[in-house]
């Protein structure tokens, strides 16, 4: 019989003993609930093509190594599932003698008293003094294997809270992934790179909202100066909008940007798109003075029709745990993150 190896695969070609490996899937993963059963089948269908359309051994290897490392990412912060944490950027080269690098380690150290995780991205620097505060069991270090310049300090526990990446894409993943708040210190091209790329998913809504602070010490000049830069320079020129302006602040202490984050989650608990339907749950419902308050401040934005107040939608069944919780319900096209963002602290700003 002459070999398909080298035959690209339409989606229904992988044959008729494609039957028999779904169905004993179970041998290999156990009893699984349908919809899980479902993606399992997906991924060995997805194996078995890549391997089949013969992409090159280094295609291959990449994909190889990817699945390995969200396979291990996975493993390490499922215990912390439910854990607020906060991911802080910076730059590599800060000094422990640094007054920033103080800065970075007095946040951390704060910031797990307030039972928040830190995770970083492992390396020296202010990437340091944020696992140095989180020690000794606070904190997680998501390293980059380089040729240079980083390797994985030793404030971070090798065994629950160190996690090696080759490739920069799967470690960017979950630095963004498991984060409930974003800080980022002042750095080099590498901290721009991450915080541009995290306002611009929360710009576009391809994360969760949640909150981001530029900090510096007082006078420092590097998040203002970038700030001034985004207001006189991009938002004149039409390249941003107004309410982007509300994904992200500048604090100059710890306590402030602490402050920050714990108003954010003071009702607020997450967001969820159903259709054209936005389903926000909160802590705590508002008293129908507040609704109407939001409905005013806010109509603009509500085009379509009132926010009210609402139980759980039946989209919603999939999450069992926060099905109790109160909703605010709303009708949106999913454009202008920054005044939901708005909405989210008038929210939290009038909750008794």
């Amino acid at each position: 019989m002459k070999s398909k190896i080298n035959n690209p695969l339409k989606v229904d070609e992988l044959g008729p003993q494609w039957a028999n490996i779904e169905d004993s899937l179970h041998i290999l993963v156990g009893e699984q609930t349908p919809l899980r059963k479902k993606i399992i089948s997906d991924m060995f269908r997805a194996t078995i093509k890549l391997a089949r359309e013969n992409p090159g051994s280094l295609n291959l290897k990449i994909s190889a190594t990817a699945l390995k490392e969200l396979r291990f990412s996975f493993k390490i912060f499922r215990p912390h599932r439910k854990t607020p944490k906060i991911t802080m950027f910076g730059s590599a080269r800060i000094s422990p003698t640094d007054p920033l690098y103080h800065m970075a380690k007095d946040f951390a150290q704060k910031a797990v008293l307030r039972k928040y995780m830190i995770i970083t991205g492992g390396g020296p620097g202010i990437m340091a003094a944020g696992n140095e505060g989180a020690t000794p069991n606070g904190g997680f270090g998501l390293n980059i294997k380089l040729p240079f310049e980083q390797s994985a300090n030793s404030f971070i526990d090798p065994e629950k809270g160190l996690i090696n990446y080759k490739y920069f894409f799967t470690r960017k993943l979950f630095l963004v992934k498991e984060a409930w708040a974003f800080v980022f210190f002042p750095g080099g091209f590498g901290t721009f790179d991450e915080a541009f790329e995290a306002l611009t998913l929360l710009q576009t809504g391809k994360t969760n909202l949640v909150p981001v602070v530029f900090l510096e010490t007082e006078n420092y000049g590097y998040w203002t100066e970038l700030v001034d830069f985004l207001n006189r320079v991009m938002l004149k020129k039409g390249l941003i909008s107004g309410t982007d302006s509300s994904l992200y602040r500048v604090c100059h202490s710890a306590e402030e940007a602490l402050n920050h984050f714990d108003l954010f989650y003071k009702n607020y608990q997450s967001t969820r798109y159903v259709d054209d339907k936005v389903s926000i749950r909160i802590k705590k419902q508002l008293s129908d003075k507040v609704i109407e308050q939001i409905n005013m401040q806010f109509k603009e934005f509500f085009k379509a029709g009132p926010l009210h107040a609402s139980k759980a939608l039946p989209e919603e069944e999939n999450e069992p745990e926060i099905k109790d919780l109160p909703r605010l319900v709303f009708t949106w096209k999913k454009k202008d993150f920054g005044t939901l963002r708005r909405l989210i602290d008038f929210i939290n700003e009038n909750t008794v």
